[in-house]
C-alpha cells in the first residue's frame, strides 16, 4: 500500500483549478471552499494543511492524492472514485461518500464525524488511530480492510457487510450493527463484548 510520487509535484493555487490539468500539483495551506468539481482527474495531487469545505466531487478520479494535516467539512465524493489516497492527520467531519469505490486508501491518525457513507466499496485499506464518531454507514461493501487501533463511537452499519476485515485492535461504543455481517472478519473477545454489550445483552460467568 504504500506508494511515492513519480515526479516532483509543482505549487498552484487551487482557485485556479479550471485552468490547471491537476496533475502533479500541490497545494498549501489554502482555504478550498464552495467548489463543484465533476469528471476531472485528480493524479498525483498533494493538499498540505489546507481547510476544504463546502466542495462536491462529483464523478471524480483521485489516484495518488496525499490530504496531509488538512480539515474536510462538508465534502461530498458522488459516484467517484479513489484509489491509492492518503488522509494522514486530517478531520473530515459531515462528509457524504456515495456510489463510490475506494481502494488501497490510507487513513492515519484522523477523525471521522458525523459523516455517511453509502452504496459505497471498500477494499484493500487501511485505517489505524482513527476516531470514528457518529457515522452512517448504509448499504455498503468493506472488504479485506485493516482497522487498527480505531474506536467506533455511536456508529450505525445498516445492511453494510463487513468482510474479512481486521478489527481485533479496535473498539466499539455504543454502536449499531447486525452481527451477520461481520462473518468472516476479526474480532477480540473485548470487541465482541462491547457489540453485544451495546445491544443490551449481558454475559456473565
Amino acid at each position: 500500500m504504500k506508494w511515492e510520487f513519480n515526479q516532483e509535484l509543482r505549487k498552484e493555487t487551487f482557485k485556479n483549478h479550471n485552468d490547471l490539468t491537476l496533475n502533479y500539483l500541490y497545494f498549501e495551506k489554502e482555504n478550498i471552499t464552495n467548489e463543484y468539481i465533476n469528471f476531472e482527474t485528480l493524479r498525483e495531487v498533494c493538499f498540505k494543511k489546507c481547510i476544504i469545505t463546502n466542495i462536491t466531487f462529483d464523478n471524480t478520479f483521485f489516484g495518488k492524492v496525499k490530504f496531509q494535516n488538512c480539515e474536510l467539512t462538508n465534502v461530498a465524493f458522488s459516484g467517484s472514485n479513489l484509489s491509492n489516497v492518503d488522509f494522514d492527520n486530517c478531520k473530515l467531519i459531515n462528509i457524504s461518500i456515495f456510489e463510490s469505490t475506494l481502494s488501497n486508501v490510507s487513513m492515519i491518525e484522523s477523525l471521522v464525524e458525523y459523516s455517511k457513507i453509502e452504496n459505497t466499496k471498500i477494499d484493500n485499506s487501511n485505517f489505524e488511530n482513527i476516531k470514528w464518531l457518529e457515522n452512517i454507514h448504509r448499504h455498503n461493501k468493506y472488504t479485506n480492510n485493516q482497522f487498527i487501533r480505531c474506536s467506533f463511537i455511536l456508529d450505525n452499519f445498516i445492511d453494510t457487510n463487513i468482510k474479512q476485515c481486521n478489527l481485533l485492535t479496535s473498539h466499539f461504543e455504543d454502536i449499531k450493527i447486525n452481527l451477520d455481517e461481520l462473518i468472516s472478519s476479526k474480532l477480540s473477545l473485548l470487541g465482541l463484548l462491547e457489540i453485544v454489550n451495546a445491544k443490551g445483552i449481558e454475559i456473565e460467568e
